[in-house]
């Protein structure tokens, strides 16, 4: 542990000046770690993300020493991040220390600790045995059996934890043991068990987790349960009424009840995640795609159309679809131009060789004046760069279509685009001809265009 702390010290004289104070979590680990692993986590987007792990001394004695990216949630545990068992959340914003033991069934606090982390383990102490059925479920086999009739004592009894002095945290830390209880009760439902309710069979208090309630705003992100929890409020009603499962028949009516645009995009993402094919998702994302307003949101978004495309992006198949701002800000899709050619010019200004292409490409559209080829240029310049990329297609008069793509977004990913410029050619029927077609200064394109407009 010595060492440990010596190290903390040598890395805050390294990184004082772009950080706060570094946190020290101390304890020993007396239960066994899967893949003799402990890990730290920090909360993404209402995920879990690995930032550091440690193997558990012989004496099984483990420290983390790290610099809080943000004042809140941080998680202790084994495993993959993607599961929530045997997950212990504590709260950091740097500078203080958490000691504590963890045993074969849960953990105890020792020495110093902050008010936030002790009014947070009297909340576990009192959601434990709930926790282990609903949530732990894999290391104590069960069923909503066992589940409910402890549920209902609990909704029963007041449960109280202390007050910390911190009036931001103890309003947040409401907020957090009404999610958390949710999410816990949710779960019996949603996970593998060897047998489950009937609606009958499910307590009333189970009416009052609606999706609404938790949603409205984008604060549900911040904890480590948060992205489960909200696909499992999104099924709710099919386990409490029957209903079918929801789909796109149905999604209006979900982001209706939902007040925050983030939240509406992440109901967006869970309806993405279950497209057969990419025509269904592109159908969704033409009409929904407006609430997939965060970066993590997109690139989650850009994850779905690889998978649903995996081996489909070549000749003959058809046009993976994107959509764009242009010059006014009119967002347009290369779907727009089905029934036309399409040739497609992924460059960006600072790019020489895409500089050194703009003569002959202007040769080119003279040339397919008035013929039925559509020139899409896509900027992939960075967002900062916008007005750039404005004034530099006013200074060269660039004719055709102009969408900006701020940086190396979408297009790139699906069409594997890692070096500009990349000319692409799409058929009248929206299907792909060749992804990394010749250069305009080249006579081939101009063949290849021909070609596909006789067609």
């Amino acid at each position: 542990m010595k060492k440990l702390i010596t190290a903390c010290m040598l890395q805050l004289v390294t990184v004082a000046a772009f950080a706060g104070q570094p946190s020290l979590i101390k304890g020993t680990w007396k239960r066994k770690a899967e893949g003799n692993k402990i890990s730290l986590y920090k909360v993404t987007h209402g995920r879990l993300e690995e930032l550091a792990t440690t193997k558990p001394a012989m004496d099984g004695s483990f420290g983390f020493c790290f610099y809080p990216e943000y004042t809140g949630q941080y998680v202790i545990g084994t495993g993959a991040s993607v599961s929530a068992s045997d997950k212990y959340p504590f709260w950091f914003k740097g500078g203080e220390e958490l000691n504590l033991h963890v045993n074969d069934s849960s953990y105890l606090l020792t020495g110093k600790n902050t008010r936030e982390n002790i009014a947070i383990t009297q909340w576990h102490d009192q959601i434990s045995q709930l926790e282990k059925i609903g949530v732990n479920f894999m290391s104590a086999p069960s069923t909503y059996l066992d589940f409910f009739p402890l549920l209902e004592k609990f909704n029963q009894q007041k449960q109280t934890v202390t007050s910390t002095g911190n009036k931001s945290f103890d309003v947040l830390f409401g907020k957090w043991r009404e999610s958390q209880l949710a999410f816990i009760a949710t779960s019996i439902l949603f996970t593998p068990r060897s047998a489950h309710p009937k609606k009958e069979e499910i307590p009333s208090s189970y009416k009052n987790l609606q999706i609404a309630k938790f949603a409205g705003d984008a604060s549900l992100l911040n904890y480590y349960f948060g992205n489960t929890l909200l696909r499992n409020l999104e099924m709710m009603p099919m386990v409490l009424t029957g209903e079918k499962p929801p789909s796109l028949a149905t999604l209006d009516n979900q982001l209706d009840a939902i007040a925050s645009d983030t939240m509406k995009g992440e109901i967006v993402l869970l309806n993405a995640s279950r497209a057969k094919n990419y025509a269904e998702y592109a159908a969704m994302e033409k009409e929904y795609g407006k609430y997939l307003i965060t970066e993590d949101q997109r690139n989650r978004a850009v994850d779905v159309v690889k998978n649903l495309t995996r081996g489909t992006v070549k000749a003959g198949k058809p046009a993976v679809d994107f959509t764009y701002p242009d010059l006014e800000g009119k967002r347009t899709s290369l779907s727009d131009f089905k029934g036309k050619v399409v040739l497609v010019d992924v460059w960006a200004t600072w790019c020489g060789p895409c500089r050194k292409e703009i003569p002959a490409l202007k040769e080119l559209e003279k040339e397919f004046h008035d013929k039925d080829v559509v020139f899409l240029s896509v900027s992939i310049d960075e967002a900062k760069d916008e007005q750039k990329w404005k004034d530099f297609v006013k200074k060269e008069d660039l004719k055709g279509v102009q969408l900006f793509a701020s940086g190396w977004s979408e297009i790139c990913q699906i069409y594997e685009i890692k070096g500009i410029p990349r000319f692409m050619v799409f058929d009248k029927q929206g299907r792909i001809v060749n992804t990394d077609a010749p250069r305009p200064s080249d006579p081939e394109l101009k063949t290849m265009l021909e070609s596909e407009l006789k067609k």
